[in-house]
């Protein structure tokens, strides 16, 4: 009699076991799959990190080449200005000296944007822009 109910106790029992234990591993197992997404969520994030910072400072180094390249181009046209304004300067020189017979020369001052011109004058070498000279009354 106490046989029996322990036989009958016993099957129950072990079901009872068996499905904490099985539980055990699949909650196991679950925890272990959730883990491994988490680090491969972080991977790809990281990853994501460091193409974003790549690409920034890809940019960064694009924009600096790029502001160089403006200033070297600005720098040229303003030396090309210069040239040109001297050459214009140089070609005035020829009328100017038949106009006065005291020029001396000319050049550009790209400082006062105009051409300066250099003559003499009772014996002394002067300097004018081309803008004050006129003819003496």
């Amino acid at each position: 009699m106490i046989m029996d109910k322990i036989n009958k106790l016993t099957l129950p029992a072990t079901i009872i076991i068996a499905s904490f234990i099985l539980g055990g591993f699949y909650f196991a197992s679950q925890v272990s799959k959730q883990k491994s997404i988490e680090r491969q969520q972080e991977i790809k994030l990281q990853e994501d990190r460091r193409v974003e910072e790549t690409r920034a400072e890809r940019e960064r180094i694009e924009n600096e080449a790029s502001a160089e390249a403006d200033q070297v181009r600005a720098e040229k046209n303003k030396a090309d200005e210069v040239f040109s304004n001297s050459l214009k300067c140089q070609t005035l020189l020829k009328d100017l000296r038949q106009r006065w017979n005291n020029v001396v020369g000319i050049y550009y001052d790209k400082w006062q944007n105009t051409c300066i011109v250099k003559y003499t004058e009772k014996g002394e070498t002067q300097e004018a822009p081309i803008e004050r000279m006129q003819d003496k009354e």
